[in-house]
């Protein structure tokens, strides 16, 4: 009985798939659990037209506990929809930053660029007045201020100076 909960009234990946979009979309943590223990694959499940993903529908919904779940599956952190849109790009033009932090954490491609006006990440969050992910989105690639500027005093080509950069500022942003 456990089995036909879980795929619905159809034996099909199409309809589990379907589930897991479901779950994404609403936020069903226990749901997705199930679902991608009954079959990790379900992971890489994307809609037909759109081709969203779950990892699209967590996103934009910001269920960053599912996205983090989703992650863990094993799903394409960079899979694009039929827009040439990313996880990430759709979690930064609805604002939500932690959807945002840990997809960048699990290191999401922020260059991607879409394909109907070449909009990367950053551009969405700006366009919609989101900070916290324009700044999580900056700290992956910007060197903290202090550390910045004491390297380029230092003008040096060492080895231990350039580790300095190593060291992100998201790490600390979120520490």
């Amino acid at each position: 009985m456990r089995f036909l909960s879980l795929v619905g009234n159809s034996f099909g990946c199409s309809a589990s798939g379907e589930r897991l979009v479901s779950a994404a979309r609403d936020g069903d943590l226990q749901e997705a659990k199930a679902l991608l223990e009954y079959n990790p694959r379900l992971a890489r499940y994307s809609t037909f037209g759109v081709r969203n993903s779950p990892l699209h529908y967590s996103s934009a919904q910001g269920h960053h506990e599912i996205v983090s779940l989703l992650l863990e599956s094993g799903v394409d952190i960079n899979l694009r929809n039929y827009r040439g849109q990313t996880a990430l790009m759709q979690a930064c033009q609805y604002g939500h930053w932690e959807v945002v932090q840990t997809l960048v954490l699990f290191k999401a491609n922020i260059h991607r660029a879409d394909y109907l006006n070449g909009g990367t990440a950053l551009h969405l969050a700006a366009l919609n007045g989101h900070f916290r992910c324009i700044r999580l989105l900056l700290a992956d690639y910007i060197p903290s201020f202090p550390n910045f500027w004491h390297i380029l005093r230092k003008r040096s080509k060492n080895e231990e100076y350039i580790s300095e950069f190593d060291e992100g500022a998201l790490y600390q942003v979120i520490n």
